[in-house]
């Protein structure tokens, strides 16, 4: 403590550390990660429903242009008609993507519902599943329920998302500019304005 008295440095010590009391600081908490046992959640019928704020989803930030806002889920367990436990996804919410064709920003309404069946490991690796069991996942005693929800929208995004068309950001002017005129003639153009 150069330049400071004992009693400035005493004091100094007082204020700014904790050598008088023992004070303990925690970060906020973490939210805590929604896991379920999937099978006995189908099996008693249960339901989930919340919320995921859209920037802790990182495998989906990637593919957002702005990371905003937060997505609704709901999961439902139960049964298919055949009494095969199933767990039924609602998620619903709005997604900031690019457009492709402008490369603007693009809000995509994210309106998701799906029932997604649960086998077992050896259904799996029996090759036990039927034609039309298309959308099934493993059953597991710890389903990371952010992660199932983070998967299904990312299945369900668009490959190339546009706006409907004239709605895009780019000007009228900018298209018919360059309308009808092939890369080269306009090359020869700018040539021809330089000489």
């Amino acid at each position: 403590m150069d330049g400071l008295s004992l009693c400035q440095s005493s004091i100094f010590l007082l204020n700014f550390f904790d050598r008088v009391a023992q004070k303990y600081y925690y970060a906020p908490p973490m939210p805590a990660q929604t896991v379920i046992d999937s099978l006995e959640f189908a099996r008693s019928g249960e339901a989930l429903h919340g919320s995921l704020p859209v920037p802790g989803l990182k495998r989906l930030r990637e593919c957002l242009s702005e990371a905003l806002g937060e997505v609704g889920f709901m999961v439902k367990g139960g049964y298919d008609p055949r009494q095969r436990p199933t767990l039924s996804l609602d998620i619903s919410g709005t997604l900031r993507l690019q457009c492709q064709r402008c490369l603007g920003a693009l809000d995509y309404p994210l309106r998701l519902s799906n029932t997604l069946r649960l086998v077992s490991a050896g259904e799996t690796a029996a090759g036990d599943l039927d034609e039309e069991d298309a959308e099934w996942i493993e059953a597991s005693a710890a389903l990371d329920v952010a992660a199932l929800v983070e998967d299904e929208i990312l299945l369900s995004l668009p490959y190339a998302p546009r706006h409907e068309a004239g709605q895009c950001g780019q000007s009228l002017t900018e298209a018919k500019d360059g309308a009808g005129l092939s890369a080269f003639a306009k090359l020869a153009a700018l040539k021809q304005k330089r000489n």
